[in-house]
């Protein structure tokens, strides 16, 4: 339960960081979590993409790496996408 309550924080930070930036497709997400955590690179890929298919899609690099950070906490260390022309 906890890994989808993350999950969910995950993907609306990230949209809402896309909004902002005005990315069409986010092509390269790194993010840091508690080692302990059940995130991974296919699942998290799994969740952003069922969540929003037109931002996140084959073209999307997911890289996770581990820190001793508090539980249920991500940070996202870099975003790189696609601007839209609007």
């Amino acid at each position: 339960m906890h890994d989808i309550i993350l999950l969910n924080k995950i993907t609306e930070e990230v949209e809402l960081l896309s909004k902002t930036n005005h990315f069409n497709k986010v092509n390269n997400l790194l993010i840091c979590l508690n080692p302990i955590s059940h995130v991974n690179e296919d699942n998290l890929y799994d969740y952003l993409h069922h969540a929003n298919k037109k931002l996140f899609g084959l073209w999307t690099k997911i890289r996770i790496e581990r820190d001793d950070i508090p539980d249920q906490v991500a940070i996202l260390k870099s975003i790189e996408g696609e601007k839209s022309t609007k």
